[in-house]
């Protein structure tokens, strides 16, 4: 009697056993299959059936990537201020937040009117120049006298590479005129990108300095690349060559503006 019993507990701890191992079997092809399949339906499948499975954690943050990868790849098709923001309400410090928040940025040199179409709408609107009379004829404009104190030794001007090259680049926002040249999530990244346009627009950017201005926007922490301009004319000027050969740039304006 003691003999059937000790081997009838035998037996059910023997298939305890292989309840547990096939436990664990079924889970680990489970997982295997999800990760094969990597995707949100695997994944979700795999916690239906294990939801106290050591894995489960796992599982949910792969979930959770993929489905920020999936809105993310429904933000760029639209590529919309309004698809990005969207984007970041669902995840805010996700893997493509930083990249939203720049997207949503460069919006604005992209959404504004570029200093070429500024200019021609300004010449459409002027009115047509009116000729004066045959018989008029204008007086010669007189030419100031110009004195200079003598006293003031003339100041030697700085190469153009010299100055760029010695110039700070602070994060200061400009207080006159300015240009715009992109937006950037780091100040090292603003000053690299700097730069690169300088020397490839050497001739438009010659004498101006880098500044990477910190701004607090509705995206998030943000570095505007911008560049201090001695007025609005040639901010213009600079801008409109840029727009030419396919640079955004937008002109910045006084603050007290």
């Amino acid at each position: 009697m003691k003999r059937r019993r000790a081997a009838g507990g035998a037996g059910l701890l023997g298939l305890t056993a292989l309840l547990l191992i096939a436990g664990c079997s079924r889970e680990r092809i489970d997982w295997k299959s999800a990760e094969a399949a990597d995707t949100i339906q695997s994944y979700n499948r795999f916690l239906e059936r294990h939801p106290d499975s050591e894995l489960a954690p796992q599982a949910r943050a792969r979930m959770a990537q993929l489905t920020e990868d999936k809105d993310w790849q429904r933000a760029v098709a639209a590529d919309t201020v309004a698809a990005y923001e969207t984007f970041l309400q669902r995840h805010s410090a996700g893997k493509w937040a930083e990249e939203a928040r720049i997207r949503i940025e460069s919006f604005a040199l992209e959404g504004n009117p570029s200093p070429l179409e500024v200019q021609n709408a300004e010449a459409d609107a002027a009115p047509p120049p009116t000729s004066a009379p045959a018989t008029t004829s204008a007086p010669a404009a007189v030419k100031p006298i110009t004195v200079s104190d003598s006293t003031q030794p003339t100041p030697t001007p700085q190469p153009a590479a010299t100055r760029s090259a010695t110039a700070p680049s602070d994060s200061t926002a400009i207080r006159g005129f300015g240009i715009q040249l992109g937006a950037f999530s780091t100040q090292s990244a603003a000053l690299s990108e700097w730069k690169r346009l300088e020397s490839t627009y050497s001739r438009e950017l010659r004498g101006l300095r880098p500044h990477a201005v910190r701004a607090q926007t509705a995206a998030g922490t943000l570095f505007r690349l911008q560049s201090p301009v001695e007025d609005e004319t040639k901010a213009r000027a600079i801008c409109a060559a840029l727009v030419k050969r396919t640079q955004p740039c937008v002109v910045v304006l006084p603050q007290s503006r």
